[in-house]
């Protein structure tokens, strides 16, 4: 009976860390799309807020008598431009990269719950044929000492 109870456990087990890992999968991927929806929407912050600076500074050398966007002015421009999109860029990829480990992360749980689940049968299966083979040989113990016991005459049809 603890044989039976042994078996069933290990397949509970193998199931049980099947299911885990499934669930922890999914919410590593839920983490992935949401990095990236982060840093989408940082990048958009960087660029509005590189959009305000600028027309600032046009603001700002049109105030103070420059011609705007003309000569050193469009360098300053450019450059904020360039600023803008670069660290605009730089969180894109950091999300990207974030994301891409949370996803390779989700797969290993993934093949970890599926080794959990054959590890559990494989368990099972090794207590069932254990179960067997001492049932087998208990048998057979006692096919052997019941035929001792029995008369001379009955061992011939066993």
């Amino acid at each position: 009976m603890a044989e039976i109870a042994s078996a069933a456990a290990n397949v509970t087990k193998g199931i049980g860390g099947f299911v885990a890992s499934r669930q922890q999968s999914k919410a590593l991927k839920r983490q992935a799309r949401e990095e990236e929806n982060a840093g989408a929407a940082q990048s958009l912050r960087i660029r509005e807020q590189a959009r305000k600076v600028i027309g600032q500074q046009l603001a700002a050398q049109s105030s103070n008598g420059f011609m705007g966007g003309t000569g050193s002015a469009l360098d300053a421009l450019t450059e904020s431009q360039v600023n803008a999109a670069l660290d605009a860029m730089t969180v894109i990829r950091d999300a990207g990269t974030k994301a891409q480990s949370l996803r390779y992360e989700a797969k290993m749980k993934r093949t970890e719950g599926w080794f959990s689940l054959a590890s559990g049968l494989l368990g099972s299966a090794s207590s069932v044929s254990g179960m067997r083979d001492d049932w087998a040989q208990a048998g057979q113990g006692q096919s052997q000492a019941s035929m001792q016991s029995m008369p001379d005459n009955f061992q011939g049809i066993y």
